[in-house]
């Protein structure tokens, strides 16, 4: 049996770039953050050993409380380095090597080599698009919940159709399985009913309303209707990007539209289009390993969680057979 392992580590010492991502996927690729890597590591020698050492653990490494890169992480870091790392950090925004935060982290440090790789950078990149998203106007984690007006409908009709249903089944003599059979089987039927007539009304609701007179956060539930209805998506999919200033915040929308959906309807041809022309734009705007981020979501949009599965797996049985193995070399030939 596969078992799943949550750990823990003591807290740690993590130092980002107070940025925007914007900036970030405009300016800073992998290569750019090594170089500012090493020209901290420059300046923490110029402003002493007591700095030096202070500085001395840190690399570049996952996110780990959500955020984006570049983040540079300590997990042996303590509470006396704050000092000479504030000074660091201090010299850092005065010479221009740009403005740093430091903070503490209780996750585990990243595994595998040192520094980490461009592909994981890309990745990062790709992951701090998706988390940014629910900071912006009119995109929250509730965005994907149903307009007010739609969910206060459907409810009523729940409790019109529903209700009526499970109140007259309650009072019925029968009991045990069959009673709990029928039970559901009418309230199936109700819920059907329920699902048609509420149907009928978002979509009446999503080719009546504009787009103008609605607020953001609910242009986005809209959208989000639209394109698990596969109606007027292309409206309400506009009008939800409209009020968003970066492009990756709208190539985040159609991450989030696109799992509302789970990829399924005709939105599907329109997003994917939509996405694509984003990540064209993109190459004028960002660096090469920003666009590679917006193709990393794009192409795991298309991904089934299942098709990492057998990787990981082959994986998993090679560690466990060279556990249960040790002594056993390589094959080689003769």
């Amino acid at each position: 049996m596969r078992q799943l392992l949550v750990e823990c580590s003591d807290p740690g010492l993590v130092i980002s770039l107070a940025e925007e991502l914007e900036n970030v996927l405009r300016n800073i690729d992998f290569d750019r953050a090594r170089a500012l890597q090493s020209q901290l590591s420059d300046l923490a020698r110029e402003l002493g050993p007591e700095v030096e050492r202070a500085w001395g653990g840190f690399r570049l490494e996952l996110p780990g409380d959500g955020g984006y890169p570049p983040i540079f992480g300590n997990r042996e870091g303590m509470k006396q380095d704050e000092k000479p790392l504030k000074k660091l950090l201090a010299q850092a925004a005065e010479r221009g090597l740009g403005r740093f935060e430091l903070g503490w982290t209780s996750l585990l440090s990243q595994g595998g080599p040192e520094p980490e790789t461009r592909e994981q950078y890309i990745s990062d990149l790709a992951d701090g698009i998706r988390w940014d998203r629910w900071e912006e106007p009119g995109i929250s984690l509730m965005s994907t919940d149903l307009p007010k007006a739609m969910a206060e409908h459907r409810e009523r009709l729940a409790e019109e159709y529903g209700g009526e249903v499970l109140r007259e089944r309650a009072r019925w003599p029968e009991v045990g399985h069959r009673w709990v059979r029928d039970a559901a089987e009418r309230v199936e039927k109700a819920l059907q009913e329920v699902d048609t007539r509420a149907e009928a009304v978002m979509e009446y609701e999503l080719a009546r309303l504009d787009p103008a007179g609605v607020e953001p956060a609910e242009r986005v539930r809209w959208a989000a209707l639209a394109v698990r209805l596969s109606v007027e998506f292309e409206k309400w999919c506009a009008a939800a990007e409209e009020p968003l200033p970066y492009l990756y915040q709208r190539a985040a929308l159609f991450d989030h539209l696109w799992t509302a959906c789970q990829g399924f309807g005709r939105a599907r041809p329109f997003m994917e289009q939509r996405f694509l022309a984003l990540i064209e734009q993109a190459k004028g705007l960002y660096t090469a390993d920003g666009v590679a981020a917006l193709q990393h979501i794009y192409d795991e949009l298309h991904r089934s969680p299942w098709d990492r599965l057998p990787g990981l797996w082959a994986a998993e049985d090679e560690e466990e057979e060279a556990e249960d193995n040790p002594d056993e070399g390589p094959d080689l030939a003769v």
